[in-house]
């Protein structure tokens, strides 16, 4: 976790001290998280992908995609879907949250069944 804590860091062109206080800690608490001496609790890991601009699965795992895809705009009403079952709407808002990848993997799985 600790290099992809300062990868992220550099990436957005901050110093450990511009990220201590956007987080609201020490610039040694930064550097005790990209040392590895420390790991950040789960609410500043939590704040640290927001902050940053990463998927929080990549940030403390090192799996999946480092960005998260963007939000399906959804440009209907929310009544255009009132007619679906509840399962549907369910599966429409597991899928929006899927990466592309996983996304294709499961159309063609559902496609098989069909």
């Amino acid at each position: 976790m600790k290099e992809r804590i300062k990868q992220a860091r550099l990436e957005r062109g901050w110093s450990q001290e511009e990220l201590a206080r956007r987080m609201s800690v020490t610039q040694p608490s930064v550097a005790e998280w990209e040392s590895g001496r420390k790991a950040p609790h789960m609410k500043n890991l939590m704040r640290l992908a927001k902050l940053l601009g990463v998927a929080i699965e990549w940030l403390s795992t090192g799996r999946g995609e480092m960005h998260p895809p963007p939000p399906l705009a959804v440009s209907e009403p929310a009544s255009a879907y009132e007619w679906m079952l509840p399962e549907e709407r369910r599966l429409l808002k597991t899928f929006a949250r899927l990466q592309p990848r996983q996304r294709e993997a499961l159309l063609g799985f559902l496609e098989s069944l069909a």
